[in-house]
């Protein structure tokens, strides 16, 4: 089951990652992007590596390093989905970044990756 709230930690790093918002959030830009419905969507997201569970900070490191926009192409199109006409990114990126706190407040969703400094 996903949840929020998941707290990582490594030597140098703690994270907070807010698994289940990161997912709605893909399910929304799949259905936005790709015109296909929710439904269809959670099907998507519930059977890729972006549901299994994240246990480490490297883990997480490499899921947020990326826009969600590239998992959510990445899970229907496929690896290297850019090569087979699909923008890399969205055009507008102002735009983008809209439409996704968009999403998150309208399904008053997380930020998907909170990253928080160690006080030393």
């Amino acid at each position: 089951m996903l949840k929020d709230g998941i707290v990582l930690e490594d030597s140098d790093n703690r994270i907070i990652v807010n698994q289940y918002s990161f997912c709605e959030l893909i399910k929304h830009l799949l259905t936005h992007y790709v015109g296909i419905s929710y439904e269809k969507a959670s099907k998507i997201v519930a059977q890729s590596h972006l549901a299994k569970s994240i246990s480490s900070v490297m883990d997480a490191g490499l899921l947020g390093h990326e826009y969600p926009y590239y998992w959510a192409m990445n899970l229907y199109y496929g690896a290297m989905y850019w090569e087979k006409g699909i923008p890399a990114q969205p055009d507008d990126l102002t735009a983008y970044f809209e439409l996704e706190n968009s999403i998150m407040k309208r399904h008053n969703l997380n930020e998907p990756f909170e990253y928080i400094p160690f006080v030393k």
